[in-house]
């Protein structure tokens, strides 16, 4: 079983992790704002928190990132065709859930958490993903997934640094000699 480091005291991540995971939505958000698609969506709050706040853990890396966010379109978009929901309407239109929207909800997520495993690329907040495209606010369309990876690519080329100078911060913090080591 993989053990993650101790969490640093409150007043070591007070700036950074707000600073941090603000900083790794600008890159979506302002893609979002000049072409007006959807690069930004609610899963990628969640991933850039992760970043900010846990750098060392095994989810925060980007393998495991890019991967359960895929397979969490994957999953989700096999299940709406299952049960034959994939182009009805979002139920954040209809504001109600169909027994087949509930069904492909539950398939997906399990389906997804079970390739994560499998793929050793467990990262919670993928869930959200699989549950937008489940619940119809993504259609199961190669252009979903390529906002939903373009999304998730963008949080990661901003992310990805930050998490490793966090690292290096960290490293400096228990060892002054560790400090030259690449996480």
């Amino acid at each position: 079983m993989r053990r993650d480091p101790p969490r640093r005291p409150v007043k070591q991540r007070i700036i950074w992790a707000p600073v941090a995971s603000a900083l790794v939505l600008v890159g979506p958000a302002v893609l979002a704002v000049v072409t007006g698609q959807v690069f930004l969506f609610p899963s990628l709050g969640p991933t850039a928190v992760m970043l900010a706040h846990e750098p060392q853990h095994h989810s925060s890396r980007p393998y495991a990132v890019l991967v359960s966010h895929a397979v969490g379109f994957l999953a989700a978009s096999v299940s709406v065709a299952i049960f034959g929901v994939a182009f009805a309407p979002s139920v954040f239109e209809t504001h109600t859930v169909s027994l087949a929207r509930a069904c492909a909800a539950v398939l997906a997520l399990a389906l997804a958490v079970f390739l994560e495993v499998v793929l050793h690329a467990e990262h919670p907040p993928a869930a959200a993903t699989t549950l937008l495209v489940a619940l119809g606010s993504f259609q199961p369309t190669l252009y979903s997934a390529f906002l939903i990876m373009s999304g998730v690519v963008v949080v990661l080329a901003i992310g990805e640094p930050l998490r490793r100078v966090r690292l290096k911060l960290e490293a400096r913090l228990d060892d002054p000699d560790a400090s030259s080591q690449i996480v």
